[in-house]
């Protein structure tokens, strides 16, 4: 079964479970099953029609507009989609068109029309470009959005290698408020999750300074580059005009994700927790989210996390005697480093409101422990054991208000990219002591939380602490102290029914409101579901 987790890892390395959704109907309009919602990619009536849609129109206004002429000239196009463009560059008497998509069907459906001997198309992932091959002009036209974070940085890449000198790149694509929104696009199952790579202009601006790239023309949604060395005037005035459009969270560029046992259980509380983020996430709900499985996964799951528009990857098991340390290996994973924010969660949590606008950006974050689970004698011992001045009782438990020294629970952590390296390093190492030292704790199982208070007094992060409401308890035997408040995420650990929905026995007022309101959107969806 490893094997096929290794294989399943390699699937899902880029575009994965994503190139199953751009099918026949995303191309040319379809139904969804589950919402029995119109959906498919914009103006497939008008090409059906054999017309083209405006947007098409736009973008080759745009193009000429900054190109000038195009005689002659070499384009690529990368996600050429149903070709919608292909005959306007054929009628400026172009030298060549090279069009790559990753999806099969785009492939079929575009062969079909154009046959001009000009025209190339091929199925291909962007990431694999020849770069002995360069163009004149390069084009990426609504596809950014919809090739993973992790992969694009790659892609742009190629795209500077390949491009000519005195080239131009043009870049279209949808502009939000924050990269972490969902897009209205996202509210049919057959099409969530495909725009994974959301653009704000403070995403843009950074992917030019990282690839030496110029923005010397923008119109709305569209926006022309050249290489920075074959540019001789400025462009002060765009990158102001950008820069006075910059909206972007404190967080960045978001990356959720969760770390599961290839259990029914577990699968089943992942799953949970993916559904409550695209539900009721609101201005976070079209986040990046990888389900990390240890070890191996069902390809079926797989394909049900797919709907969701959820990554999965397959990680090594980080310790045999302690499972809940396998977290690490989320932090671990190469792709966290094209995020700003990483946000950690139990798989017994999910999320009932928005919790962005609790997310700093930078700083760590996680909430007060309920209670101490581990004692503070068990402190005393550690901190002498390892050389380090024990701190002061100056946090409280989120239950009963206990005095505590810096105690988290772990279920949910958000961390700034840059920051957690080192961190994670030392986190990590006081984990593989610990193992090896059992006798030093009282209660073995909180192992990596006793670990992160360690690394936590050694490396010395800025640090603020989340309300309760980001980490909220579901248990009934035990009613916060202090003034009530509603859950943003709600903690439920084992109070699950046999039918997979969360207990609703609690005297809680404000958590049972949620509680109830997660329970009956899981409720319809399963009704809709086997219909």
């Amino acid at each position: 079964m490893a094997d096929q987790g290794n294989a399943l890892f390699r699937r899902n390395e880029y575009m994965g479970h994503l190139i199953e959704k751009y099918n026949e109907e995303y191309f040319l309009g379809g139904k969804d099953l589950l919402t029995n919602n119109d959906f498919g990619l914009l103006g497939y009536e008008e090409f059906k029609g054999n017309n083209t849609h405006q947007r098409f129109v736009d973008a080759f206004k745009f193009i000429k507009s900054f190109a000038g002429h195009l005689k002659n000239k070499s384009v690529l196009e990368i996600g050429f989609g149903r070709g919608e463009l292909i005959p306007l560059f054929l009628k400026e008497m172009i030298q060549s068109y090279h069009g790559v998509d990753f999806s099969s069907t785009a492939l079929k459906i575009a062969k079909g029309r154009y046959t001009d001997p000009k025209v190339k198309l091929e199925k291909m992932e962007a990431k694999d470009l020849n770069e002995e091959t360069s163009y004149d002009v390069i084009v990426l036209n609504h596809i950014v959005e919809h090739i993973p974070v992790f992969e694009m940085e790659e892609v742009w890449q190629k795209v500077v290698k390949t491009l000519n000198p005195g080239g131009i790149i043009m870049l279209g694509t949808p502009l939000y408020e924050n990269s972490n929104e969902a897009d209205p696009m996202e509210d049919n199952q057959a099409t969530m999750g495909i725009s994974c790579n959301k653009q704000t202009i403070d995403t843009i601006l950074k992917m030019c300074n990282r690839h030496d790239l110029l923005c010397v023309k923008w119109e709305q949604n569209y926006f022309g580059f050249v290489q920075k060395r074959e540019f001789s005037l400025t462009s002060t005035d765009i990158k102001s005009k950008l820069m006075k459009h910059c909206i972007t969270s404190d967080a960045g560029r978001l990356l959720i994700g969760c770390v599961a046992e290839n259990t029914p259980k577990y699968r089943e509380q992942a799953l949970r927790l993916v559904q409550s983020i695209r539900w009721f996430g609101g201005s976070m709900a079209g986040a990046n989210i990888v389900v990390c499985m240890v070890e191996e996964v069902a390809p079926s799951f797989v394909d049900e996390l797919g709907k969701w528009g959820a990554f999965v990857r397959v990680v090594e098991r980080f310790s045999t005697e302690h499972a809940p340390s396998n977290k690490f290996r989320f932090f671990e994973l190469p792709e966290t480093v094209f995020y700003d924010t990483l946000m950690l969660m139990d798989c017994d949590t999910i999320i009932v409101q928005d919790p962005l606008k609790h997310i700093s950006g930078d700083k760590f974050q996680a909430a007060m422990a309920g209670k101490p689970t581990v004692s503070h004698a068990a402190f005393k011992k550690l901190f002498s054991h390892y050389h380090l001045p024990l701190p002061t009782q100056q946090f409280k438990a989120a239950f009963n208000s206990e005095p505590m020294i810096w105690y988290c629970n772990a279920g949910v952590l958000i961390f700034p990219q840059k920051m957690l390296p080192s961190f994670l390093s030392k986190w990590e190492e006081y984990v593989h002591d610990l193992v090896e030292n059992k006798h030093l704790l009282d209660k073995f199982f909180f192992c990596e939380q006793a670990a992160l208070t360690l690394a936590y007094f050694t490396e010395d992060i800025p640090f603020e602490e989340l309300p309760k409401e980001m980490n909220y308890h579901l248990n009934p035997k035990i009613i916060y102290k202090g003034d009530k408040v509603d859950p943003i995420i709600i903690h439920y650990h084992k109070y699950i029914n046999d039918n997979g929905y969360l207990m609703e026995n609690t005297q809680d007022f404000h958590l049972l409101r949620m509680v109830k309101k997660f329970n009956k959107r899981l409720r319809e969806y399963n009704m809709n579901k086997f219909e």
